[in-house]
């Protein structure tokens, strides 16, 4: 499993993970212990998800206030007319 264990690593790193969940992920796999293994990815996997959806939340009330801005303020142009 060295190569697994190797890739689990690379990928928890990349997705900045902490290094206990990662330290567990590694030793889960290196004892051949699948469910665990398994457990701890999918922890991580629902965290970032969790970031993703809060990082989606604040780029669409972003968006609404771009919107509200475009219709609420007028430009300079209006104003000369």
């Amino acid at each position: 499993m060295g190569d697994l264990t190797s890739d689990i690593e690379r990928c928890l790193g990349d997705c900045a993970c902490d290094e206990a969940t990662a330290l567990r992920a590694r030793s889960c796999c290196e004892e051949g212990r699948v469910r665990e293994t398994k457990r701890a990815l999918l922890e991580e996997r629902s965290r970032l998800v969790e970031e993703m959806r809060a990082s989606q939340r604040g780029i669409d009330a972003i968006d609404y206030l771009l919107a509200r801005v475009s219709s609420e303020i007028p430009t300079r142009r209006k104003e000369k007319s």
